[in-house]
């Protein structure tokens, strides 16, 4: 297991002075870079073999969110491979060892020539130590829609949203699907689930459907083609803070 520690700054803080969301995915997807640029499988090894790890979907359950200045460390470990899959956990932890957010994500290896998934070769594989899958309630893959929604924005994709892959990076959609959120909502658990990738000045379209407990926002292009499905869980009552 991939183990880094920060302490949770300003810059990442939301107006309750607690570590925003998309800081958290930055710290997952850093972490989840620091450890293969520190083993034998980094972003080198295989932009030369003409493939890449592309992120498929994320489940994040939040106990609660790091406050100011508070130290935590972030961990990371694979713990598995099917076919083009990848699984991947992730942790965010206090200095006592308590467990603030717990995450799980899943990843298609894709031939970036061919643009299409690509089986790992057993020197990829043998390049991960692979850890213990991580104790927890884990989503499907694929969001189900709870119905029909309606539109609430749209977006022109930036040149600052464009990562090494030369598409929107993964975090930025969560962005997007959180401009849609209502005022001071309590997210207890996120779930995306990515379809295709959105590039530098594309329109995306945020479709919103929303019930009591749960927000799902699905980001479609202008011909109502979907980039990705975001759906976030609310705190029991819904509260400001907790």
């Amino acid at each position: 297991m991939y183990t880094y520690e920060i302490n949770a700054g300003y810059s990442i803080m939301d107006e309750t002075l607690h570590m925003t969301i998309p800081a958290m995915l930055n710290c997952f997807q850093d972490a989840a870079i620091f450890e293969a640029e520190n083993s034998k499988i980094t972003v080198e090894y295989l932009y030369n073999r003409n493939i890449a790890w592309l992120l498929n979907s994320w489940q994040i359950v939040i106990d609660r969110r790091p406050r100011l200045n508070e130290r935590i460390k972030i961990r990371t470990a694979p713990y598995d491979f099917k076919g083009f899959l990848g699984y991947r956990n992730f942790t965010i932890t206090g200095e006592a060892g308590e467990v603030f957010v717990k995450a799980s994500s899943i990843w298609t290896l894709i031939d970036t020539n061919r643009l299409c998934p690509s089986k790992p070769t057993q020197e990829l594989i043998d390049g991960y130590e692979l850890g213990k899958k991580l104790d927890m309630e884990y989503a499907p893959r694929k969001i189900a829609l709870l119905g029909s929604g309606e539109e609430q924005g749209c977006f022109t994709v930036r040149k600052y949203q464009i990562d090494s892959n030369q598409h929107m990076n993964n975090v930025e959609y969560v962005k997007l699907a959180m401009e849609t959120l209502p005022q001071q909502a309590v997210i207890k658990e996120l779930r995306a689930e990515y379809k295709k990738a959105a590039h530098f000045g594309d329109q995306v379209k945020a479709i919103v459907i929303a019930t009591d407990d749960k927000h799902q926002v699905v980001l479609n292009d202008t011909e109502d083609e979907t980039f990705a499905i975001v759906e976030f869980r609310f705190a029991a009552g819904n509260s400001a803070q907790w």
